[in-house]
C-alpha cells in the first residue's frame, strides 16, 4: 500500500507541477492588453473567439485509413535526421551590404533593404518549451547572435515555437529598433522585455512603412498557440517587403490556397519568394505546403526566384530531412521555375546565388559513412 500510496503522490506532484510550468512558464508568452484586445476583437479574421482562416481549414487531415502511426515518431529511419553536420558558410555580417540576404537555416533570414537591415522569425535556441525536444541539426558554422550585424526590425509570421523563440527575443529587445507582428503577439514580445512602443501589430493586408521599407501583412492558412488554451488566439500571416529597389515575399507557414495568385496580382511581381518546404505531412496538408505546392505558390505569385525555407533545421515531421529540397528541385526543373540554394550563412543576391545541390553531396558523404561503419 505504501508504494501505491507514493506512487500516487508522484503523479499529482507531476501533475500540480507541469500545470504550474504551463500556466506561468515565460517561454508561453503573454497575455492581451486592453489595448490589443479592443483591436483583436474589431478584427474581421476574428471570429467566434478565435482568428480564423479565409477559406475553410482543417488543422488535421488525418483520415481512418492513414499509413502512418505514433510507432513512426518512435522508431525514426536513419535518414530522418542527418548524421553529420549540415555543412555552411562562416557567416560574415560586413558582406551583408545594400539588396543582400543571408538564410541562417529554417525561416529565419537576414536582408538589408534600402540601407535597413531586417531579421525574420528569429529561433536560434529549439523549437519547443521544454529542453528535452526540439533541438536543431547540428551545422558545420552554426550562427548565434552575437554573430549578427546590427539589426533594424524584425518581422515575425506567427508565435509557433519554430518561428518565435522567447530565449532570442530576450536578447534581441536590447538590440532591435523594432518588432513587426500579427495581431496579439505583442502580449508575447512584451512579457519577453520587448517595450511597446518599440512593436507594431498589423492585421491582414494592413502595412506600415519602415525607413522607405513597405511591411504588409498578408494571410496565409495556418493557425497559432503555445500553450494548451490558446489555439488561434493571435493572428498568422505572410509577409511582404517592397522598397523601390526589391520586392519580397516571406511565407511564414500555411497550407496552399489561392491567397497565393490574390497576393501576386495584387502586389507582385516578387523579386523572391522565400516559401515554407518542409516538415509536411499528408495529415497537415491544409496547413503546409507540399514541395510541389511551394513551386506553384512561386508561379502564383510571380517570383522571379524561388528560395525554400522551413526545412534542414528541425526534425519536425516524418520525412528524411533532404527530402523537401529533393523533390522541390525536381518540381522546379519541370515547372521551368528557378531556384536558388545557397548553404547557410551564404550571403547572396538575387543575380547572384548558388544553385549548387549541397544536400546531393552530402547525402553521397553520409552514405560512404554509413558503409564504412558497416564493413
Amino acid at each position: 500500500m505504501k508504494v501505491l500510496k507514493y506512487f500516487s503522490y508522484t503523479v499529482i506532484l507531476c501533475v500540480v507541477v507541469s500545470l504550474l510550468f504551463v500556466l506561468y512558464a515565460p517561454v508561453f508568452g503573454g497575455s492581451q492588453s486592453t489595448e490589443s484586445l479592443q483591436r483583436i476583437k474589431h478584427s474581421n479574421n476574428f471570429v467566434e473567439d478565435r482568428f480564423v482562416n479565409q477559406l475553410a481549414t482543417s488543422v488535421s487531415t488525418r483520415s481512418p485509413n492513414t499509413e502512418t502511426s505514433i510507432t513512426d515518431w518512435v522508431f525514426q529511419e536513419d535518414d530522418k535526421n542527418p548524421s553529420v553536420p549540415l555543412p555552411s558558410r562562416i557567416f560574415d555580417s560586413e558582406m551583408l551590404t545594400e539588396g543582400k540576404f543571408a538564410w541562417l537555416g529554417h525561416s529565419t533570414l537576414l536582408m538589408k533593404i534600402n540601407s535597413v537591415v531586417m531579421m525574420t522569425d528569429p529561433v536560434f535556441h529549439r523549437a519547443s518549451p521544454v529542453p528535452i525536444m526540439g533541438s536543431p541539426f547540428p551545422v558545420q558554422h552554426p550562427v548565434s547572435i552575437d554573430d549578427l550585424p546590427a539589426v533594424d526590425a524584425v518581422i515575425i509570421s506567427h508565435d509557433h515555437y519554430d518561428h518565435l523563440d522567447h530565449r532570442a527575443i530576450r536578447i534581441l529587445s536590447k538590440r532591435v529598433n523594432h518588432f513587426f507582428v500579427p495581431l496579439g503577439v505583442r502580449a508575447h514580445l512584451e512579457r519577453w522585455g520587448v517595450a511597446s512602443k518599440h512593436i507594431t501589430e498589423l492585421d491582414w493586408y494592413e502595412s506600415e512603412v519602415y525607413r522607405g521599407v513597405r511591411l504588409t501583412l498578408a494571410p496565409a492558412r495556418h493557425f497559432s498557440g503555445r500553450g494548451l488554451w490558446d489555439r488561434d488566439s493571435t493572428l498568422w500571416g505572410s509577409w511582404i517587403i517592397s522598397s523601390n529597389s526589391l520586392n519580397v515575399y516571406f511565407s511564414g507557414d500555411g497550407g496552399y490556397s489561392d491567397a497565393f495568385k490574390t497576393i501576386g496580382q495584387r502586389y507582385g511581381p516578387f523579386d523572391i519568394a522565400f516559401l515554407e518546404n518542409g516538415a509536411y505531412n499528408l495529415d497537415w496538408a491544409q496547413i503546409h505546403l507540399m514541395p510541389e505546392e511551394a513551386v506553384q505558390a512561386s508561379i502564383d505569385l510571380n517570383a522571379k526566384l524561388l528560395f525554400p525555407i522551413h526545412w534542414s533545421k528541425f526534425d519536425l515531421a516524418l520525412h528524411p530531412w533532404d527530402e523537401p529540397a529533393i523533390r522541390l528541385t525536381k518540381e522546379a526543373k519541370i515547372r521551368n521555375v528557378t531556384v536558388a540554394s545557397p548553404l547557410i550563412g551564404e550571403v547572396f543576391d538575387v543575380e547572384n546565388y548558388s544553385e549548387t545541390r549541397w544536400w546531393e553531396s552530402l547525402r553521397a558523404e553520409i552514405a560512404q559513412i554509413i558503409s564504412r561503419f558497416r564493413s
